[in-house]
């Protein structure tokens, strides 16, 4: 089933964005891709594109599958995070790389090494943000769309029968009731 959430502006939900469990839509993918610069969020590529989307917080743990909680990643921090939080991540970095530093010893990923919780939880809300502003073109294309739709489902339901128009009217009340919430 579609779980995606409103995206947003102040003031006015734009559009749901139907985000299902499995592959994101290309231009999903190809807008997270592109924000952010296309670098890593968590590292910033150190001159590698992102390759990858990820998910800020992992499906794994209860993460949703849309666009609030994708980010660009390269394919080395993508894998190392693997199913864990950004701050799992990085305490997780720091176990393994624990005790006093040795010039033959360089830790990887020293960016994330060197944020705090709240500096990490930053650095992702900023990634977050843009990736919802590359995302609103292709959005305000759907919704140009689905107004279209609706103006010749529009004229469709003149042509019914009373009772044919509330069923109709009805299915569609219960899909937007579903999508509200």
């Amino acid at each position: 089933m579609y779980g995606g959430p409103a995206l947003r502006q102040p003031g006015r939900v734009l559009l749901r964005i139907p985000t299902p469990r499995g592959p994101l839509p290309s231009w999903l993918r190809e807008a997270v891709l592109t924000s952010a610069g296309g670098w890593c969020t968590y590292c910033g590529s150190m001159g590698v594109r992102a390759e990858v989307v990820d998910h800020v917080v992992p499906l794994e743990q209860g993460g949703a599958n849309d666009i609030s909680n994708l980010v660009p990643a390269c394919r080395s921090c993508n894998a190392s995070k693997r199913d864990r939080t950004p701050e799992q991540w990085r305490k997780s970095l720091e176990r393994r790389h624990y005790g006093p530093p040795r010039w033959w010893d360089e830790p990887p990923y020293p960016d994330i090494l060197d944020y705090t919780d709240a500096g990490l939880t930053n650095l992702v809300r900023e990634a977050q943000s843009e990736v919802l502003a590359a995302v609103l073109p292709y959005q305000e294309r759907a919704a140009a769309k689905m107004k279209a739709h609706v103006h010749r489902l529009e004229a469709n339901l003149r042509n019914l029968t009373p009772s044919q128009r509330e069923e109709v009217l009805g299915s569609l009340r219960a899909l937007i009731d579903q999508y509200a919430s």
